[in-house]
């Protein structure tokens, strides 16, 4: 069912409900954020954990979270029956990412699109198509989620407003810290202990091109995802990802073992995709590694060449707005292995993304191999065949 602003519909017999958006941007690459606010009375987010959005995925009792597939839609997943009694609406939102610094607008943006989903039965209950008229706007309240008498409704909004994410959060209450997020202390009071305040909301996102041999450090989430990338047509090439788990064990996640999303390795490869283009391994659970190894193996019937001339590149993602890509620089025209990218998950909040680049001997198809320290040699491994 089609609704327009101002409406207010019911959510009947729904339990677990998908606010999903999508939009395109034909005018100009611009990028869009979907975040969420659990209000209080007053309007008021009383809590930074109760806004929701790239860098803080999910609140703290996982009765809302953000998800984002593309970079053309995202959604605000919500648990309506876990959602806390003090939370009295939900605002559902969308913003450009540094709009108003790079002057970008949602005059710019075509086809926003609100889709209400049954995240059960992934029913559509009701879609909204909005943003023909917003010019200058940077953000928006696309709806509320609210209780009315013991019950869920929605109420489209569809207001824009000036200043981007950061004008949202103070019109709900809540102070944004830009950059890195500091832990900061209040001042000793006498005889007690420090009092330590949670660190603001970060916003900072990350878009990097590692250099040769370089290391970037990004925070731990609860997935991680990683591409390789390639664009020669008639080429495949295959991605492997080596791992050391946290209690010791090693292995791999390659065409042929293409691993496990709730058990060991807790590491699954989308499948051998036998064609140019991409091919996605996600770690599910970073906390149950240490070491990560991402290589791609070139298929011997596709003959000598270089990996580089593919433009092969391992992209780590981890889903909070942080995304690292490690190409690859030399000319190596004899190898059938190039290892790219390592991640080191030891430290307890970050990981190290690493750019490695190595390469076989000459028409060897032995594989790397990665020891339990994070070490890693070049044909050390077994001889694959394709």
């Amino acid at each position: 069912m089609q609704i327009q602003r101002g409406q207010k519909v019911k959510l009947e017999n729904v339990t677990q409900l998908e606010c999903f958006v999508r939009w395109s941007t034909p005018k100009k690459q611009l990028e869009l954020d979907i975040s969420s606010f659990l209000l209080q009375a007053g309007n008021r987010c009383e809590k930074d954990e109760h806004f929701i959005f790239y860098g803080q995925p999910s609140s703290p009792d996982k009765s809302v979270s953000y998800a984002k597939q593309t970079a053309l839609d995202g959604s605000i997943f919500v648990q309506l029956n876990a959602v806390p009694e003090t939370v009295e609406k939900i605002a559902i939102s969308l913003s450009i990412h540094e709009g108003d610094t790079q002057n970008l607008r949602f005059q710019e943006v075509d086809k926003l699109e609100l889709l209400l989903r049954d995240a059960v039965t992934g029913a559509t209950l009701y879609t909204y198509s909005f943003g023909d008229d917003l010019r200058q706007e940077t953000a928006i309240v696309v709806g509320e989620l609210y209780r009315h008498q013991g019950q869920w409704k929605f109420s489209v909004i569809g207001s824009g407003f000036n200043g981007g994410l950061e004008a949202l959060c103070l019109n709900y209450g809540l102070e944004i810290e830009q950059g890195a997020s500091d832990i900061q202390s209040d001042p000793i009071p006498p005889v007690e202990a420090p009092i330590e305040e949670k660190p603001k909301p970060n916003l900072q996102k990350m878009n990097i091109n590692l250099k040769k041999k370089e290391s970037v450090s990004i925070a731990k989430s609860n997935k991680i995802v990683a591409t390789l990338e390639w664009a020669k047509a008639k080429k495949d090439l295959d991605l492997y990802c080596f791992y050391v788990l946290k209690n010791g064990k090693r292995g791999k996640v390659y065409y042929r073992s293409m691993g496990n999303a709730t058990s060991e390795p807790y590491i699954t490869l989308d499948g051998d995709s036998r064609a140019a283009g991409k091919e996605t391994i996600v770690i599910h659970d970073p906390s149950k590694l240490k070491y990560v190894l991402f290589a791609s193996y070139s298929a011997v019937s596709n003959g000598f060449g270089s990996f580089k001339s593919m433009k092969a590149q391992a992209v780590v993602d981890n889903q909070m707005g942080q995304r690292i890509t490690s190409p690859l620089y030399e000319k190596n025209h004899f190898a059938y292995w190039v290892a790219i990218a390592h991640i080191d998950f030891t430290d307890a909040n970050n990981i190290s993304v690493s750019h490695v680049e190595r390469y076989s001997k000459s028409g060897s198809e032995r594989s790397p191999e990665l020891f339990a320290d994070g070490l890693f040699e070049m044909d050390r491994g077994v001889i694959e065949f394709k």
